[in-house]
């Protein structure tokens, strides 16, 4: 990785808030109480800068809870040339807001990033609050844009870029992929407060996100990461992040936020065996797939600090599992289950509402399910087609447009996007997703065991906050008519 000196420049990375809006995955209440985590790709972003001599501010506007000119007078005593921001397809109207109101007081160039801009660069650039965007992974583009900002060199040759050229959007195509991501700098947690951040389910102060790969080579139809090469990061370097973290912030519990971390078994040993040997007073948590685990594998885990483990279980019925791409049968995934709580792992089981094929009793054999796994935790999401899936290609072509496209666009195309090859009303769907809740966790033995785990009145008060808006929420479905059998 060519390295520039940028020293001088200032860049000021911004993550405002975000609230549920029409095609959230999540119900609101599960959303307004699921925690609050660091933005892991604007701390990327930061490491990357600052290896290259740029001095930076990170300003979590949502941990902080900042105010629109709190946030403009942090901004203005730092002085920044470049203000950044990473922004997401169904939340792009939420950051442009505050691209926009952060403009008009401050004219200082936007540069913006994430997947998003990947998938719509000219149709994102087309809203001229934004100056540049860069389309792939931070580190092979954003030094090269700044080094050719500060010296006026030729934008065109910066891959990765698309940026504004008189009335002309410029797209330089794409950058190539960072070979070797034990190369890329660390998220720079030094730029905010670790102890904001939590998830509910969390039980330490000073909590941190962790990736430990990059990419998928598995194919679900619901992820944008399907099919993009699996990029592992060494063990030696993962552990040395997470040592790095305790010692210098006192960081005591990560999530690994990798799509599926136990791709390589062997890798995945030594990283525990890693944690082992150091003697880390850390926990953490990992997403994977049920047919990517073995006993010594979750024993090793377990013996590492893993409390708990994300499983991407998806639906009840076995016809929409191969729908899917879920190579895992239902069997299977009951034993994998039960594997990992005798090796004292809590399991989270992710579920999805909508898919393709899905009738109101395909929902009902999936919260069925759900509960017959007793699994320790279940979200229960939404389908919705998002870009750069194959379930979304799956809408383009039953639909005959591309959704996305247009309401980047145009923020008054805004509307209920349906989900392919299934019937279900919006109605319907957030009808069933919050009875999928509520029959899973107001089960009294349920009930009983969490209250038994919880270890602060702030936890006990935020849980039950959480269940009363469940039952309280009235979205376009009336929760009085629902049946509960």
């Amino acid at each position: 990785m060519e390295r520039f000196d940028l020293r001088g420049t200032k860049v000021s990375l911004v993550y405002p808030p975000y609230g549920a809006i029409k095609n959230e995955p999540g119900i609101k209440a599960v959303k307004e109480n699921y925690g609050v985590f660091p933005s892991l790709s604007l701390l990327y972003v930061a490491g990357c800068l600052e290896q290259h001599g740029v001095e930076v501010q990170f300003i979590d506007v949502n941990a902080e809870n900042l105010t629109l000119e709190e946030t403009i007078q942090r901004l203005q005593a730092f002085g920044p040339d470049y203000i950044g921001y990473t922004i997401t397809t169904y939340l792009f109207y939420q950051t442009l807001s505050w691209v926009k109101a952060i403009k008009e007081v401050m004219d200082i160039p936007v540069i913006v990033g994430g997947v998003h801009m990947g998938m719509y660069p000219k149709e994102s650039m087309s809203h001229t609050a934004l100056d540049y965007g860069v389309t792939g992974e931070a580190e092979m583009t954003l030094p090269y844009l700044l080094d050719a900002l500060r010296n006026k060199g030729d934008l065109s040759r910066v891959k990765g870029l698309v940026y504004r050229e008189g009335a002309e959007i410029v797209y330089t195509g794409n950058a190539p992929t960072l070979a070797n991501i034990s190369d890329a700098a660390r998220p720079a947690r030094h730029l905010q407060d670790n102890s904001l951040y939590y998830s509910f389910i969390s039980k330490y102060k000073n909590f941190s996100c962790l990736m430990t790969s990059r990419g998928c080579p598995y194919r679900c139809i619901f992820c944008e990461q399907g099919g993009l090469k699996f990029r592992p990061r060494t063990p030696i370097d993962v552990v040395d992040e997470m040592e790095q973290g305790y010692r210098d912030h006192g960081i005591r519990e990560y999530d690994f936020f990798d799509s599926a971390f136990t791709i390589q078994k062997d890798r995945v040993i030594e990283i525990c065996k890693e944690i082992d040997k150091r003697g880390l007073d850390v926990i953490w948590a990992a997403r994977t797939r049920v047919d990517c685990v073995s006993q010594d594998m979750l024993s090793w885990m377990a013996k590492s600090g893993c409390v708990r483990i994300y499983y991407g279980l998806e639906s009840g019925n076995r016809e929409i599992l191969r729908t899917l791409l879920k190579a895992a049968d239902l069997e299977q995934a009951k034993r994998t289950v039960q594997e990992t709580k005798d090796a004292g792992i809590d399991v989270f089981g992710y579920f999805m509402v909508g898919n393709p094929g899905e009738t109101e009793h395909t929902v009902r054999q999936t919260i069925r399910y759900a509960i017959e796994l007793d699994c320790d935790y279940a979200q229960f999401s939404k389908v919705t087609p998002m870009p750069g899936t194959a379930l979304y290609d799956m809408y383009v072509k039953e639909y005959g447009e591309d959704y996305w496209q247009k309401y980047i666009l145009d923020e008054s195309y805004d509307s209920y996007i349906p989900r392919p090859g299934c019937d279900l009303s919006e109605e319907k769907i957030q009808e069933l997703t919050q009875l999928a809740y509520i029959r899973f966790y107001y089960r009294p033995m349920f009930a009983a065991k969490a209250i038994g785990n919880m270890k602060s009145w702030h936890e006990v008060r935020r849980s039950v906050s959480t269940a009363w808006q469940m039952v309280a929420q009235k979205p376009e479905g009336q929760f009085q008519e629902m049946d509960l059998s």
